[in-house]
């Protein structure tokens, strides 16, 4: 048989039994469908977390005391319990002189129970040394950023200056620090608000800068020692060798202490795996329908080939081969996911537009979805037809004949 004539038959099925063939494709349209839908919302996640760590500082690396979660370039492996290392000023000038570093600047945190106005609120205070910090200098929307010479002032962020109590903090207001025990408080005087949104990856939306003299007092520590160390690197491409270096030049001092190094683009590299994973395990659910679809399209087929066996029998008695019998109907199959895929992709793109208006979730119909909406379901359907076609391929026109 020609392929002009196996298209024109296959074509002359479908309008003879339209029920046969709407019922033979929803398996297929629905599967379609989901993924086409949830791999658009997760390529939507994707491209917005991508998005929001773009504008974090990729040229960052943290070192902290005791060991992290995970391992990766620059990480200090633990395979003896070690106690944790405690960084001070030495440590700090360790790593301002590695090759490569641009700045290093000393972090102390802490919780503390904030007072305003007889209103209060937890917050993260952050203890810095200010002539490190030009990045929250720029930031300062009124007022100034801290000098070294500050001992009770503080500079807040916006969130903290206007969400938290009933009447907004600025500079020149006076605010009030308990310690964790509450027993022990300190006041400060606000000489800075924070534009909003511009606080820095190291630091929190909700955080109160103090110097670390103003800190250390506060904690009334005998022996003060930084939570991390911030390091900015020279070059971005070369953060994760800097990582190494640092690390490297830390183990001389801290030989039985567990620390860490971690690069900015470690993290963004271990949370885009993690979308990945995400996005294909949602693609793959989508798979599952597509699969129970071409379990039914096999099961139709082979109820038609039994409907049809006189038909069959007619066809290769005239001359039609088991190559011709077994290409019809496989082209039926293929013919039969084409036209599914393609309604389920058009049903897909709205369907994935509405997710993404009613949960308020990013989403991203690509290329990529819309291949693999296509190609899978244009593939599981003519597989599905690989079973009814060989039984079709090998019906004996005689007995075909004979049964009718």
């Amino acid at each position: 048989m020609k392929p002009k004539d196996m298209l024109e038959y296959v074509l002359l099925s479908f309008r003879a039994d339209r029920r046969r063939a709407l019922m033979s494709s929803l398996g297929i349209i629905i599967g379609v469908i989901s993924i086409v839908a949830l791999l658009s919302v997760g390529q939507g996640l994707y491209g917005g977390v991508t998005e929001r760590f773009s504008d974090f500082d990729m040229d960052l690396i943290t070192v902290r005391p005791g060991s992290g979660m995970g391992m990766g370039p620059g990480e200090r492996p633990a395979s003896t319990p070690e106690e944790p290392a405690e960084f001070d000023d030495r440590d700090v000038k360790i790593v301002e002189n590695v090759l490569g570093v641009e700045a290093a600047y000393p972090l102390k945190t802490s919780r503390a129970l904030l007072s305003y106005r007889g209103d209060n609120t937890s917050a993260t205070v952050v203890g810095l040394s200010p002539e490190n910090h030009d990045d929250l200098k720029e930031a300062v929307a009124r007022g100034r950023f801290l000098t070294g010479s500050d001992y009770k002032a503080a500079v807040v962020s916006h969130e903290i200056a206007e969400e938290y109590f009933r009447m907004d903090i600025s500079p020149g207001n006076q605010i009030r620090l308990y310690s964790d025990d509450e027993d022990r408080y300190m006041d400060f005087k606000v000489v800075g608000v924070l534009e909003e949104d511009e606080d820095p990856t190291y630091a929190s939306n909700a955080g109160i800068y103090i110097t670390h003299r103003a800190m250390e007092e506060f904690l009334d520590a005998g022996d003060y020692h930084y939570d991390s160390i911030t390091v900015r690197a020279e070059d971005s491409a070369e953060v994760e060798d800097l990582a190494e270096k640092i690390e490297k030049e830390l183990s001389r001092i801290h030989r039985n202490e567990a620390y860490n190094v971690e690069a900015m683009t470690t993290r963004f590299e271990s949370m885009l795996e993690v979308l990945s994973m995400i996005k294909y395990a949602l693609a793959g659910i989508g798979g599952i329908s597509l699969v129970v679809g071409a379990i039914g399209i096999s099961n139709v087929m082979m109820l038609t080939v039994r409907e049809r066996t006189s038909e069959i029998g007619v066809m290769k008695a005239i001359g039609a081969t088991a190559w011709d019998v077994r290409t019809l109907y496989l082209l039926d199959a293929g013919m039969l996911g084409l036209v599914s895929s393609v309604v389920g992709i058009v049903l897909g793109v709205l369907v994935s537009d509405l997710v993404g208006m009613v949960a308020n979730i990013p989403q991203e119909v690509t290329v990529q979805s819309v291949a693999l909406g296509l190609v899978f379901g244009v593939l599981i359907t003519t597989v599905a037809g690989i079973y009814p076609a060989n039984r079709a391929a090998v019906l004996d026109p005689i007995v075909a004949l004979r049964g009718e």
